[in-house]
């Protein structure tokens, strides 16, 4: 009656089928791009001279790290992001191989 297999009865599709690599490379290009946010609003902050609690110098230190941690992961996600892929275009998933395997096993439990 009811099967065990939740990764394809509810999803309905099976184990596998996404890269790993292409959520990690989006958490990071997320991270890159939240951190270039940061330091533009500092950035505007400081050129409009709204009163802050950090001296022009450490705003200008942070800024310059933000943009240059932001951009550092931004590349680092897309050479992540373009691994994955390749990887993926080497070893393509087979669903058809996978549906064959899932029915075999089901039959197995079954008896």
């Amino acid at each position: 009656m009811y099967n065990n297999r939740s990764d394809t009865q509810n999803t309905g599709r099976s184990e596998g089928m996404m890269n790993p690599e292409t959520g990690r490379a989006t958490m990071f290009a997320i991270v890159g791009g939240y951190l270039i946010y940061m330091a533009y609003e500092l950035l505007t902050n400081l050129i409009n001279k709204v009163a802050t609690s950090m001296p022009a110098w450490l705003q200008i230190l942070v800024i310059i790290f933000f943009t240059g941690t932001g951009i550092a992961l931004l590349f680092f996600a897309w050479k992540v992001w373009k691994k994955g892929r390749e990887d993926h275009d080497k070893n393509p998933v087979d669903l058809e191989a996978q549906e064959e395997s899932a029915k075999t096993e089901e039959d197995a439990s079954e008896k």
